[in-house]
């Protein structure tokens, strides 16, 4: 059975949690005397202007499903997740959650710090329901869970953020809820940590916890949940499987561009020579003309298409699977050989991979004059680690002699004579899954890339068979 399939199945029975018109607005006030006055005199003032982090939020949440919150940064996720811990109370709309509800929403919260990481255990543990007895023996797991040793026994205020973490986490898995709310927590944890979060989540999840995840990880989002809902601006503009909650996010909400300089619509015309690479006409393409553009200019970059190897708009890629970068630019000034390119980087800025015209076998056209469209499709094989990374595109030029002879020049000879004429940075995001069918390890490998390899372990010699040989002998 497909993870679609057994997800589905999983979340067929009644809903544990139910939201409803949930709205939480906060009145705006001009200064704190406005405030006061309001408070003293409310009916005879002028009510102040509203703010709504949230409007009209409805969405149920079924036993064993976990849903993925996404947007960007105030789109009102955090408030959410508030209220349906019942830290906030909403303006308006209600809330149905079921009697244990265990939550990492804030870390530390729910901890004392001068206590021990042991004695906060059954505070916080006391705080999510269960009875002292019941806490005693839960213990002995939540510290092997924990696993931070002798520091169980320390105040936690000498605890780092990731030990606050493993115990913070430990203790809400092990009181057994029946509704799991996590707010980017598991961010915070090392590799191994997260792995063994996201294990124990999937073990919680087969026995009818439900988990809900705000996170800015749209590998995360896609990967570990079966449904995913996009706030935006308080609202939800989309609801449904994870990674099209997620697709959708990419396209519509993740980037808002900016720039210097716009081309004329006319501009974008098709081309028309009989060289023509087929362009999907989809409305997932980006302007790139909006976007903020480098270089010593005769080149301007004007759309962008991303899609998979059947022409697909996709910005959630399997491991190992195939992507399409179609890149359109309008020529200026004369050029002598285009080189146009494609750099991946990862989440922390790093150039994983990096290729233009130089490194292919194929010659791009030669000798372009001002006002040419020239059209670049890249085909990449992501072999890289699961997780968030962003593109780079640009257009470089060369003298002629000097790409004729690329195969005798070495980097350092040629690098030099290499102008930039257009470069785009963090045009677009894409996110990178486990693929299951082609890895049978969650972790496909070590390290940023999936170099091409294979492996082979023969027995040379059995160790028994040694054994018996040798006591035959004698």
């Amino acid at each position: 059975m497909s993870k679609d399939s057994t997800d589905d199945a999983r979340g067929t029975s009644e809903p544990v949690l139910i939201a409803r018109n949930v709205t939480k607005r906060y009145p705006l006030f001009n200064s704190p005397g406005h405030r006061l006055s309001t408070a003293l005199f409310g009916r005879f003032m002028k009510r102040p202007t509203e703010y709504s982090a949230l409007e009209d939020v409805s969405f149920e949440l079924a036993r064993g499903d976990a849903l993925a919150v996404v947007g960007r940064n105030g789109a009102g996720k955090s408030t959410l997740l508030q209220i349906l811990s019942g830290v906030l109370e909403p303006t308006s709309g209600s809330v149905s959650a079921p009697r244990r509800v265990a939550g990492l929403l804030e870390l530390g919260s729910g901890f004392n710090p001068e206590f021990s990481g042991r004695e906060n255990i059954y505070v916080n543990a006391a705080i999510l329901g269960l009875t002292r007895a019941e806490i005693s023996a839960r213990l002995d797991a939540i510290v092997d869970f924990a696993d931070i040793g002798d520091y169980i026994d320390q105040p936690v205020k000498t605890y780092s953020s990731g030990m606050f973490l493993r115990l913070a986490f430990s203790v809400a898995v092990n009181v057994e809820p029946e509704l799991l709310l996590v707010d980017e927590a598991l961010t915070v944890g090392d590799v191994f940590f997260q792995q063994k979060c996201y294990a124990r989540l999937n073990k919680m999840r087969l026995n009818g916890t439900s988990v809900l995840l705000v996170t800015h990880s749209m590998a995360d989002a896609a990967e570990f949940c079966n449904r995913g809902i996009v706030l935006s601006q308080g609202r939800i503009v989309f609801a449904g499987r994870s990674k099209e909650a997620v697709e959708y996010y990419f396209h519509h909400e993740s980037h808002t561009p900016t720039g210097r300089r716009r081309v004329a619509t006319a501009e974008l015309a098709p081309l028309s020579t009989e060289t023509e690479a087929p362009y999907p006409e989809r409305e997932e393409s980006i302007d790139l003309s909006t976007h903020k553009q480098f270089g010593d200019g005769g080149v301007v970059a004007l759309r962008m298409l991303v899609t998979d190897k059947d022409d697909e708009p996709r910005r959630v890629f399997t491991q190992g699977g195939i992507m399409r970068i179609y890149t359109d630019y309008k020529v200026d000034k004369p050029i002598d050989v285009p080189l146009a390119g494609v750099q991946i980087l990862n989440a922390k800025g790093i150039l994983v991979h990096g290729k233009n015209s130089l490194q292919y076998s194929e010659a791009p056209p030669k000798g372009l004059a001002a006002g040419t469209i020239m059209r670049c499709v890249q085909d990449i094989e992501l072999g890289l680690d699961t997780g968030e990374y962003t593109l780079d595109v640009g257009v470089a030029d060369v003298e002629d002699s000097l790409f004729e002879r690329r195969h005798q020049l070495s980097p350092s000879e040629i690098h030099p004579h290499i102008r930039l004429l257009c470069h785009l940075s963090g045009v677009v995001r894409i996110s990178i899954v486990h693929a299951a069918e082609r890895y049978p390890s969650p972790a496909s490998h070590y390290g940023i890339a999936d170099l091409p390899g294979d492996q082979r372990i023969a027995v040379l010699a059995c160790a028994d068979h040694e054994l018996s040989t040798a006591s035959a002998q004698a």
